[in-house]
């Protein structure tokens, strides 16, 4: 009778329980669309995000998950869910309009190319290390950090006021985090016209945060169909659009050091994506380190857990120095690299930036370990093609 009694307590205890799991996962998914339909992206985004989750076989859920994604600007994210919609749930709904939708990106991508040049290239001025460039937004004459590490486009209330642009409001379309403060900073979405030389992008998503900044961000959403050159002799970043075909076939990668036909050696060194960032694997006092090569950083920057791993100590000798980003500005801590390397390019008792509110996910690589050199960045083969200014 004892045990009778306590499976049934038991049986009970599991249907109570798989009744208010199943109310929950329910909840997830209404909560989602009912916030979708409010045009509340951001919030709806975590619903959905906690509906796929709890429900793994929920089409509906992981299609709308996709079209927050594609609301929210995030068009590469967006398209990996679509397709998983379609590979995860044929036959449904859902998959249909995921399908339909990935088409008509395809059809919007080609377009967009077709009207882009084939080849351009514009100057550039150096502002310390930083590397700028002329634009316009709106017709409107404004100068950008041209920025490898920034995923997106970025202006500030500073840059908005000289175009004659309000300033968004409502609530933000996400939150970013970037050097300055710990605490994520709200985001807003915004279309422009957006022109670097013969690069023009209309009705273009850019990214608007609260936190003034001198120099809106060139980010590489926008000259993600081109391969670029950046020649620091002449000062110019020389753009070659990429095969739309061909920018799926993975080539095989070139040997780390090949001549041109005028003789000139040519240093390869691999990168990886991670999103939008280009990983390089740079020698660190021997060690290998991941990094993120970024034309937006003035100097080397590390955290003091990932300058710890290095084996990088901070030279308490010298005065800690302002660094500024997305997220406001902090201090860093000097930091001296015994050595250095990345493929050619070799320094030896190198300072770097070391602090807590760096917030990148990789130690960054700034343009004053670059120095001289020119360098291509190649995205079919994955490589930098590094070349010497004396050549």
């Amino acid at each position: 009778m004892g045990w009778r009694l306590l499976t049934t307590c038991l049986v009970l205890l599991f249907c109570s329980v798989s009744a208010a799991s199943a109310l929950e996962e329910t909840e997830a998914y209404t909560q989602g669309t009912n916030l979708f339909k409010k045009q509340e992206y951001l919030q709806a985004f975590d619903s959905f995000a906690k509906a796929v989750q709890m429900q793994p076989d929920n089409a509906d859920a992981a299609y709308y998950l996709a079209v927050t994604l594609h609301h929210l600007g995030h068009l590469d994210k967006a398209k990996e869910q679509y397709k998983f919609v379609v590979d995860s749930f044929p036959g449904t709904t859902a998959a249909q309009q995921a399908a339909a939708i990935l088409r008509q990106l395809t059809v919007a991508k080609q377009a967009e190319t077709a009207g882009l040049p084939k080849e351009t290239w514009v100057k550039y001025e150096r502002r310390g290390n930083s590397i700028e460039v002329d634009g316009l937004v709106n017709n409107h004459p404004i100068k950008f950090d041209f920025d490898t590490g920034a995923e997106r486009c970025l202006l500030t209330p500073v840059q908005l006021k000289h175009l004659g642009i309000p300033m968004p409001t409502g609530s933000p379309s996400g939150y970013g985090a970037g050097i300055g403060q710990s605490k994520p900073i709200p985001v807003w979405h915004l279309s422009v016209d957006l022109k670097v030389g013969r690069i023009e992008r209309r009705n273009f998503p850019v990214l608007v945060s609260s936190v003034p900044m001198d120099f809106p961000l060139l980010g590489q959403d926008f000259y993600r169909d081109f391969e670029y050159s950046i020649d620091s002799a002449s000062k110019t970043i020389s753009f070659r659009q990429r095969s739309f075909d061909s920018a799926a076939v993975v080539k095989k990668a070139p040997p780390a050091l090949t001549v041109d036909s005028a003789g000139h050696y040519i240093f390869n060194v691999p990168f990886v994506r991670e999103g939008n960032s280009l990983i390089v694997s740079a020698l660190i006092n021997g060690k290998s380190v991941p990094m993120v090569f970024d034309t937006g950083a003035v100097f080397c920057l590390f955290s003091k857990s990932e300058a710890s791993q290095a084996g990088i100590s901070i030279d308490t000798r010298r005065p800690a120095f302002p660094i500024s980003g997305l997220s406001g500005q902090t201090m860093a801590q000097v930091g001296v690299i015994g050595g250095i390397k990345l493929g050619p390019i070799e320094r030896h008792n190198f300072a770097i930036g070391i602090s807590d509110q760096a917030n990148t996910a990789k130690p960054l690589l700034g343009q004053d370990f670059v120095g001289d050199w020119n360098y291509t960045i190649d995205n079919q083969q994955q490589v930098i093609r590094f070349t010497k200014n004396s050549q």
